[in-house]
């Protein structure tokens, strides 16, 4: 006879051999895609390698991890699936802003990284198969494993780990960039003659230069890639804490004052030139870009040169000039489109590094020289004593030139290290020495000119 102890222990037991069963066979027999039952190899979170490049290791690695994911789903969809989609493929990977869904969180690896020019990595991922197949479903790419159905397990193997070259192999074998160099020169290299005072007056001066970058539109170039060039190279701007104007106020002015620029130059200076001028930049910069790609077994390459040629806005004198060319090309799984823009960008940074050097470097030797103010003194009857006014300013400034003189007034070009505010207190300073000068009055300020009665 069974006691009821017992008895319970005997039917705890079969419960227990049945679930032992159950979950054995479930841990070796799966639905497939195709439906009934297949033993499943591979992992739901494959490791899947992939290289990125760009202009910050961010954006590096975010390239290599979306090319990851690219490679994993090309996988999930099959040879034939992904063949025939590959414009829908392109369109989604577009849409998609933030990669970092599709990656399993902690799993990456880094195999290969490089600095040089840009950033380059090389990178292993473990991919969330669940969540892109239902991404791909959603937006109707379907084939391979991925047939729209729910319950489905996807897997996949991972890929073998690629062999990456040492870093000794990588600097002898990776072609260098083509490009003009200019190093920055410390200022008081430069200029030496001025002093300690005047030294600051003009590092303050080049750090609050404001710059204006255009394309030039006489280039064939795609419009695209030229906007996204200008917003490249002011990103640079706005990453080194440069002033700059916005790429729109160029294109409205340039489109709303046509007639007003060619009434007021009579085109004899650039429309460039001088919408920097009326938008009050210091230095514009001229944008001229080529570029080309090609695609090889959906792998897409694009190249871009980038030639910057800067002035200073009020003159037109030229501040320098900076090429650049991306060597090797920039490479993108998404489409030829992607490896342009990745190209152009990582062009136009490295060509912006350089130019910005080079507009310092011109710009300072050019204000070690003085900063060119207008003078007018109004009512200068007295020629000798406008001469003796003259000479003593000129003491006192980097240097003087007369350009007319008359009775009714005489005009100056002061060139000084300072600002409109210094000018306005030498000429009070010098006045004060001069018999008949002592009663000078400021009529007029406006930007660089300042014009005085001498009340004679």
């Amino acid at each position: 006879m069974i006691t009821g102890k017992k008895m319970i222990s005997a039917v705890s037991a079969a419960a227990l051999t049945a679930l032992i069963l159950i979950f054995s066979s479930c841990a070796t027999i799966e639905q497939t895609p195709s439906g009934g039952t297949a033993e499943v190899s591979g992992s739901s979170e494959p490791l899947f390698y992939a290289t990125g490049s760009g202009e910050t290791s961010i954006q590096a690695i975010n390239n290599a991890a979306r090319n990851a994911v690219r490679a994993a789903a090309e996988d999930l969809l099959g040879g034939a699936a992904s063949d025939g989609q590959q414009t829908e493929l392109e369109d989604f990977f577009i849409s998609v802003k933030d990669i970092e869904p599709f990656i399993v969180s902690g799993s990456q690896e880094t195999l290969e990284s490089r600095s040089e020019n840009g950033f380059y990595y090389h990178m292993g991922f473990r991919i969330n198969l669940d969540v892109l197949a239902l991404r791909l479903a959603d937006a109707d790419i379907l084939g391979g494993q991925i047939d729209g159905r729910e319950g489905i397990s996807y897997r996949l193997d991972d890929q073998k780990r690629p062999a990456v070259k040492s870093a000794a192999e990588n600097k002898t074998s990776t072609p260098q960039p083509v490009a003009e160099q200019t190093q920055q020169v410390p200022v008081e290299e430069l200029i030496p003659e001025v002093t300690a005072e005047e030294l600051s007056i003009i590092r303050d001066y080049l750090d609050s230069l404001t710059y204006m970058v255009f394309y030039n539109t006489d280039t064939e170039t795609d419009a695209y890639l030229s906007r996204t060039a200008v917003l490249s190279a002011n990103r640079y701007l706005e990453e080194q804490g440069a002033e700059y104007v916005d790429l729109s106020q160029i294109e409205r002015i340039k489109e709303e004052q046509r007639i007003v620029y060619e009434e007021e130059t009579g085109e004899v200076v650039s429309m460039i030139q001088w919408i920097a001028h009326k938008l009050n930049a210091d230095v514009y910069i001229e944008l001229s870009l080529n570029t080309s790609s090609r695609a090889e077994d959906r792998k897409y390459y694009g190249s871009a040169s980038v030639t910057l040629n800067s002035y200073n806005a009020s003159t037109a004198q030229g501040l320098g000039s900076s090429t650049y060319q991306t060597i090797p090309p920039a490479f993108s799984r998404v489409s030829e489109e992607d490896a342009l823009s990745n190209a152009v960008s990582s062009a136009v940074f490295n060509a912006m590094d350089d130019i910005v050097d080079s507009v310092e470097n011109e710009t300072a030797k050019a204000a070690s020289e003085g900063f060119k103010y207008n003078l007018i003194l109004m009512n200068t009857e007295d020629s000798k004593q406008i001469r003796d006014f003259e000479k003593k300013l000129e003491k006192r400034t980097r240097n003087v030139k007369r350009i007319s003189y008359s009775r009714e007034e005489s005009v100056f070009e002061v060139y000084l290290i300072g600002d409109i505010s210094d000018l306005e207190d030498l000429v009070y300073d010098t006045t004060e020495t001069i018999p008949g000068l002592e009663g000078i009055l400021l009529v007029m300020q406006r930007g660089n000119s300042i014009i005085f009665d001498t009340g004679m």
